[in-house]
């Protein structure tokens, strides 16, 4: 048509440098704010000819320019995980602007995880839990149980370890992960102290890391066996090499210990949970060419 146009000396209708298209890809979690994704050689204007996306959980995209004006916003869910947009004409920005993403409505998944195989060993020397077997898998009621005794004291660690999968992990990036712990100590007979704490660590080969502890030399009860003991680990799961590697190879522990002597105060662990929560890894590639 321009060729036509050129031959009966009229103007074109559209001329521009022949130019190689351009291909921005990027990888992303959560952008609370704006992050560039393509900006311009020096004096140059983006031209976007097409947009696609996709994302492993419901998110919402929103392409902007440096004015802050959106360009295009769109909705992913898990249902519809891929976005092709092919605009008619080229979307010209402004001379020097750039092209910005952020997300909003980020979706989170949750799995919780009971152990896989619970073990008792050694503690001060003592290994007096009956019922171990209880203590494996998620919480039910039933029970792991440390008595004390009329003479000695008692005590006892469970080593619980898991099988934790989320998928495929390169779709998802960590957003939590909590320990829960369900557990009871009662007293009937105040003499001496009794002692329960449960730990974390990494991996086999790590120490174990004390997360909380619970002591009682008073006749009662602390009863954690609906609302369990909760800590937050996401911090020290996030600062290792390799997150994922945590995930699939940490271990929890619960001891107790009856320092007293007395018939008829107990310890019971019934279940140490790990939740871990992740938010999708989102993918974007925009096509244009500059001018």
């Amino acid at each position: 048509m321009n060729q036509n146009i050129f031959s009966s000396g009229q103007q074109s209708l559209f001329n521009r440098q022949k130019t190689t298209d351009i291909i921005k890809y990027s990888t992303f979690n959560v952008l609370s704010s704006p992050a560039a994704v393509w900006t311009p050689a020096s004096l140059k204007t983006i031209n976007l000819t097409a947009v696609q996306a996709s994302a492993p959980l419901g998110i919402t995209i929103t392409v902007s320019s440096d004015s802050g004006s959106p360009l295009l916003s769109f909705r992913l869910t898990q249902a519809v995980a891929a976005k092709n947009l092919l605009f008619p004409s080229a979307c010209r920005l402004a001379k020097g602007n750039s092209v910005f993403v952020r997300t909003a409505n980020e979706e989170t998944v949750c799995n919780t995880f009971g152990a896989a195989t619970a073990n008792q060993v050694a503690f001060n020397g003592r290994s007096d839990f009956t019922n171990v077997a209880n203590a494996v898998g998620l919480a039910n009621g039933q029970v792991a149980t440390l008595a004390s005794a009329l003479l000695n004291q008692t005590g006892g660690r469970i080593v619980l370890t898991y099988s934790m999968s989320m998928g495929d992990i390169n779709q998802f990036q960590i957003k939590s992960v909590v320990i829960k712990c369900y557990c009871r100590l009662a007293l009937t007979l105040a003499v001496g102290t009794s002692t329960m704490t449960f730990y974390w660590r990494p991996s086999s080969a790590a120490d174990w890391l004390q997360l909380q502890q619970v002591s009682l030399s008073l006749t009662g009860t602390m009863n954690y066996l609906t609302t369990p003991l909760t800590q937050d680990i996401t911090a020290s799961v996030l600062a290792a090499a390799n997150p994922w590697d945590v995930i699939a190879n940490m271990q929890t522990s619960f001891t107790g210990l009856h320092t007293g002597l007395g018939l008829g105060n107990s310890i019971q662990l019934d279940a140490v949970e790990v939740e871990v929560c992740v938010t999708g890894m989102n993918k974007i590639t925009l096509f244009g060419f500059e001018t």
